[in-house]
């Protein structure tokens, strides 16, 4: 699954546009897809035809409620397109989040507690580099930035580079970047000069996929439905249909670099030869312990030590074969939050699974 934040702190770029456009066109060309309005304006939530009273659970409550996951806020609104709206309440999600231990996790959190079934997910970012912004950027792999032709653009993609520079030194998370030229038009000098400045600089990651203005686009968001529904033959439609082509048969290759902790929280527990190495992010927790099958689930469990990351850390000899396991976080029993591979259990939730060779 590809996760892929659509960013740039300048206002006006067509990022919101963007984002509706190309979900639509990449759910009619077969894919399965998520968009997270993540601007508290909810421009792309207006712009798929929903307002505030429409829905009740939002992105709002993803990032700030532990229990309310993606399935509970989605909303269909097309044949393999789903979306978490978001209103004007989202705007008070960095004041509320002022000081608390891994806020700018958030959303990669509930995404990865959440049953996701999606090929791509799209994140719509506010246009400003904030907690909202840090989220999303966190929580993708890629990072798709609109560009427009007009006197700032270059210094709004400069800064957002500067951005990813400081995810990468700091947070060790690289995103794969690539430039979208939105509402251009060639027929402009500066325009033309600009695209080629961009293409010297950045090289093949700006895309070929021109997104031309139109009328139309315009049109279909005051209709609350994306262009490719308003006028399937007009330009800007070809233009998202391309995008969706040139995007959706890219395959992505995630690197991150090599860090302990990011081993165990992309991919679950870590089978070493010494014996499994559980890894759990509880930073609010004051005490962290795991039981399972290998030991008939007991209510102590084994304790789990915190690192001086504020991750919390156990090293388990176990038998070879398959074993079900959960996290008990201050007395709350818990699946493993970073392991994918889950079962049913008798009482209608989920263990997670590990297999020792």
């Amino acid at each position: 699954m590809r996760v892929m934040a659509l960013a740039n702190q300048k206002g006006g770029c067509g990022k919101t546009t963007t984002a509706v456009n190309l979900a639509a066109a990449l759910a009619r060309q077969g894919q399965r897809i998520l968009l997270i309005d993540a601007d508290p304006q909810g421009h792309a939530t207006l712009a798929l035809g929903l307002g505030e009273r429409d829905f009740s659970l939002s992105t709002y409550d993803l990032l700030l409620t532990s229990d309310v996951l993606v399935e509970d806020a989605r909303v269909d609104i097309a044949p393999r397109l789903q979306l978490v709206p978001a209103g004007v309440e989202l705007s008070a999600v960095e004041a509320r989040l002022a000081g608390v231990d891994g806020r700018e996790h958030k959303l990669r959190d509930t995404l990865r507690r959440s049953e996701l079934d999606h090929d791509i997910i799209l994140i719509d970012c506010p246009p400003a580099v904030g907690m909202l912004t840090f989220n999303a950027l966190l929580a993708s792999g890629e990072a798709l930035v609109p560009v427009d032709a007009s006197t700032y653009s270059r210094q709004a993609v400069q800064k957002l580079q500067e951005t990813l520079d400081v995810l990468r030194e700091r947070r060790g998370h690289e995103l794969t970047v690539r430039l979208l030229l939105s509402n251009y038009d060639l027929r402009s000098r500066y325009a033309r000069s600009l695209r080629d400045e961009l293409q010297a600089v950045y090289g093949d990651l700006l895309l070929e996929t021109i997104v031309h203005p139109t009328v139309r686009v315009r049109e279909a968001a005051d209709l609350g439905i994306p262009v490719l529904d308003h006028d399937p033959t007009s330009r800007a439609a070809r233009d998202f249909t391309e995008l969706a082509r040139e995007l959706g048969s890219e395959t992505v290759d995630l690197s991150v670099p090599a860090l302990d902790h990011w081993t165990a929280l992309l991919h679950g527990p870590e089978v070493t030869q010494k014996g499994v190495c559980f890894v759990a992010e509880f930073p609010r927790a004051s005490e962290v312990r795991l039981t399972g099958s290998f030991n008939d689930w007991s209510v102590q469990g084994t304790p789990l030590y915190r690192r001086e990351d504020g991750r919390w850390e156990c090293l388990l000899p176990m038998q070879p074969g398959p074993h079900q396991y959960r996290f008990i976080v201050d007395g709350v029993w818990l699946p493993d939050p970073h392991n994918e591979d889950q079962t049913i259990n008798e009482f209608g939730g989920s263990n997670s699974l590990v297999t020792v060779p």
